[in-house]
């Protein structure tokens, strides 16, 4: 403002002269100066509303480019995750066959052990069974020579004839 309290009047124009301005009066040139400020502020307002709008389309098509690098990111994740969890699939269902394999052979062997126990029992038996039977036949010659010898003594030992019985 100037010292009469006036705002202070705006540049001359190039190739206009200061002599050809008149001097207003104080209330045309505040009402110049309104209806300029006003343009001015419309102006203003409806270049920030551009600039806002502006704005606003950029940060919703950056925020859909960060939304759509954000799925594409996590879609990697994703298939990063099944492909681990794949491989752990595969690696239990590995262990796990691996595992029946040892317990399967663990079972062979056993299953090789008891027969080859049961075949050296059944071994046992009849060799058992056979000395049983040898000595049952040697009970029956040694009962068979007990009973001839016992014959033999009764034989020689035997009455030729007894005499009838006379009773005087």
């Amino acid at each position: 403002m100037n010292a009469k309290g006036a705002p202070p009047e705006a540049p001359v124009e190039e190739g206009v002269e200061e002599e050809q301005q008149v001097e207003a009066t104080p209330e045309v040139e505040a009402s110049e100066d309104d209806s300029g400020i006003g343009a001015r502020v419309t102006a203003v307002f409806t270049a920030a509303e551009k600039a806002g709008q502006h704005i606003v389309t950029l940060a919703r098509e950056e925020a859909e480019d960060i939304r759509r690098e954000a799925r594409a990111e996590a879609d990697a994740y994703l298939r990063e995750q099944k492909l681990q969890a794949d491989k752990e699939v595969e690696q239990i269902f590995a262990d796990a066959r691996r595992r029946a394999e040892a317990i399967e052979e663990d079972a062979r062997i056993a299953a090789r052990q008891v027969e080859d126990d049961a075949r050296v029992r059944k071994e046992r038996l009849r060799e058992e069974a056979r000395l049983i039977e040898e000595r049952i036949t040697w009970a029956k010659e040694g009962l068979g020579e007990v009973n001839d010898r016992l014959e033999e003594v009764f034989l020689e030992n035997e009455p030729l004839a007894l005499p009838p019985d006379s009773d005087s």
